[in-house]
This record gives C-alpha cells, structure tokens and sequence, in this order.
C-alpha cells in the first residue's frame, strides 16, 4: 500500500515539476502513400494525385513506384518552382470517346502564389487555374496520361505550409 502510495506522489510530484505540455502544431493531414492502385474511377486517382501534390510530395519528388502504380509517365514531374494554392476542386470524370477506358478530370484551383525551394514568394498571376488530367484504363487500372510531366507544375496547399500564407 505505501509503495502504490508513494508511486502516486511522485507522479504527481513529476507532473507539477514537468510544467505545462508543449504544444504540438495541428496536423497536416497528408495523404499517405500507396504503392497500389486500387481505386476504380478516374476522380479518386486524381484526388490522390493532388492530395500528395497538396503536400509537396510532388514537388519534393514523387517517388518511382507512384508514378508506376497511379501514371503512364516515363519520368517523374520535375519542376523549379510551385504554385500555392488555397484550395483545390476535383471535377467528375468526362469520356470524351466511345470508349469507356479514356477519361478526363479537371483539376480547379484557386491560387494565392507562386514560390520555390528557396522560399521566395510572389503571389499568383491569376487566381484561378485549371488543370485537364487524361486518363487511360488498362487491365481494370486507371492512370493518369496526361498532361506530361514537365507540362506540369505542382500545386502546395497554403495551409500545408503555413510560411507561405505568412507571406502574404
């Protein structure tokens, strides 16, 4: 009984001492990663595109078996500089052939800036952006086609990097 006691005591004495717990910053929720393809319409495989992009995996260097898993790219995107974007809207699919294995997706975003690996920052030249994503299927798996990757630049949500709204 006194050995419990005493435990008690010194966890609340280790408690008062310790002060305050630090705050953790909120989470960014980032998409994880996969190395499968599983989704079986064209949205949620460009949603998931643009969600790693939100997160600067893509600008980062997405990695090799992403691009194998989720395009039908030789390289991966490979870009100078990014736009910050504060939000993002994936359209439904459209089929613009007979064929039901070829789709497209647009992408709406609504830009603030522009800004690179060195954190320079400048806003947007316009504030709105649309992105036509094609998609082909192949054995059950859609993968992104289109644009090319140095068609491409990547889009960081502001609220992933809070520096960048800081900017503004």
């Amino acid at each position: 009984m006194k050995k419990a006691a005493l435990a008690v005591i010194f966890a609340l004495v280790g408690t008062a001492w310790a002060g305050p717990e630090p705050t953790k910053p909120p989470p960014r929720n980032h998409e994880p990663l996969r190395l499968k393809n599983t989704f079986q319409n064209p949205e949620d495989v460009v949603r998931y595109y643009c969600a790693r992009d939100a997160s600067g995996f893509v600008f980062t260097g997405l990695m090799d078996s992403e691009r194998r898993a989720f395009t039908s790219w030789k390289t991966v995107p490979d870009a100078d500089g990014f736009f910050v974007a504060k939000k993002y809207d994936v359209r439904k699919a459209r089929y613009p052939t007979k064929s039901p294995d070829v789709a497209e997706v647009d992408v709406e975003y609504e830009l603030t800036g522009q800004s690179d690996a060195h954190g320079t920052y400048n806003p947007a030249p316009s504030g709105h952006r649309t992105v036509t994503f094609s998609l082909t299927r192949q054995d059950r798996i859609w993968r992104i086609s289109g644009p090319q990757p140095y068609d491409l630049s990547p889009v960081i949500l502001e609220g992933k990097f809070p520096i960048h709204s800081a900017k503004r």
